[in-house]
C-alpha cells in the first residue's frame, strides 16, 4: 500500500497553529522585553528582533514542509505514520498491539473540520493528526473491525487448540 497525503485543509491549518504560536510567543517576549529593556544591555534587543526574524522565517517555511513530508498508511499489520520538519521519523505500530482509539478535534481542527486519530498501546501513543473528519472516522472504523477480526482469529484458534 502507498501512503496516503493530507487534504488541503491541513496545510492551511498547519500555518494557522504555526501563526498562533508566533503570535503567542512574540507577545510575550516583547512583553518581557519592553518592561525590563532599560536595564539592559544594548545588543539585547538586536537578540531579541533576531529571533523574531528567525522565528518568522520559521513561520512561512516549516508548515510548507511539515505538510509535504507528512504521510500515512494502514496496512493489514499495522499503522505507520512519517512526519518530520528536518528529521523525518516514521513510527510503525502493530494493530495487535493496540488498546484504544480516538478521534478527537481542538477548536482549531473544528474551524478547517478537521480530525486527528489517536492509537495508544501499552508502549506509548501514535497520532495521525490533520486528517478530513470523514477519512479520520473511515480509519477508525478500519482499525476497530481489523481489530475484532484479530480477536476472533484469537479466539478461534485458543478453542481450536483446546
Amino acid at each position: 500500500m502507498k501512503y496516503e497525503k493530507l487534504g488541503k485543509k491541513a496545510s492551511i491549518c498547519m500555518y494557522v497553529k504555526t501563526v498562533i504560536g508566533f503570535v503567542i510567543t512574540a507577545i510575550c517576549v516583547l512583553s518581557v522585553y519592553f518592561i525590563i529593556r532599560e536595564e539592559l544591555p544594548d545588543f539585547v534587543s538586536w537578540f531579541v528582533y533576531g529571533f523574531l526574524g528567525i522565528y518568522l522565517l520559521y513561520v512561512l517555511i516549516a508548515p510548507k514542509l511539515r505538510y509535504e513530508r507528512y504521510r500515512y498508511r494502514l496496512t493489514e499489520d499495522g499503522i505507520e505514520v512519517r512526519k518530520g520538519l528536518i528529521v523525518i521519523k516514521t513510527e510503525i505500530v502493530p494493530i495487535e498491539r493496540l488498546h484504544k482509539i480516538e478521534v478527537s478535534s481542538g477548536p482549531i481542527f473544528r474551524a478547517f473540520k478537521l480530525k486527528e486519530v489517536m492509537v495508544t498501546t501499552a508502549g506509548g501513543e501514535l497520532r495521525i493528526a490533520y486528517l478530513n473528519e470523514n477519512v479520520a472516522e473511515q480509519i477508525s472504523e478500519h482499525l476497530k473491525k481489523r481489530i475484532n477480526a484479530i480477536v476472533v482469529e484469537e479466539r478461534e484458534a485458543a478453542h481450536g487448540a483446546e
